[in-house]
């Protein structure tokens, strides 16, 4: 294959990727790493720097759209924002000393758990304890959206747990 073919199906690869991850939410490794290391052979490491090089553009780009209409939360991202960093920390450092194989299923684990999640529905938040948290009002955690019928007002829940599994998210290797 010569350069430029080579050249153009990697754009329309990362083209791909990142529409789905602006779209969906899960960020363009999901298509990127697979299309690295499957289709084009690369080392599963040079593919996960790749993409997470890539990752931060497409994910400013959406981000930016969500915010201009008022569907982010700052005060939430910012404080989740810590947690993944401080897990990407820990990530990195840790696929410095772990095999390839390990990372690679790692990876497989985390995409059917994608899966998984995104299958599963929307919870049923009816009966729900709209309760606050307190963590969550003694951070500010609260906000609301924009809806059809105005603007919704919601409690934040879960704050720990949310926290945590930003970690384990930002350390994903």
């Amino acid at each position: 294959m010569d350069i430029l073919w080579f050249t153009i199906l990697i754009w329309l690869g990362a083209l791909a990727a990142g529409f789905l991850g602006a779209l969906t939410g899960l960020g363009g490794g999901v298509v990127i790493v697979p299309l690295l290391t499957l289709a084009f052979g690369a080392d599963l490491r040079y593919a996960i720097g790749a993409s997470l090089v890539s990752v931060i553009a497409t994910s400013s780009g959406a981000a930016a759209a969500y915010v201009r209409k008022g569907y982010t939360n700052i005060r939430i991202g910012m404080f989740l924002e810590i947690a993944t960093t401080c897990g990407a920390l820990v990530g990195a450092f840790l696929a410095a000393r772990v095999p390839g194989a390990a990372i690679a299923i790692v990876f497989g684990l985390f995409l059917f758990f994608s899966v998984y999640q995104t299958n599963r529905g929307e919870p049923d938040l009816s009966e729900h304890d709209d309760a606050p948290d307190a963590l969550a009002a003694r951070l500010n955690l609260d906000s609301s959206y924009p809806a059809r019928d105005g603007e919704r007002s919601y409690h934040v829940h879960g704050v720990p747990a949310g926290f945590g599994l930003m970690c384990l998210a930002g350390g994903r290797l």
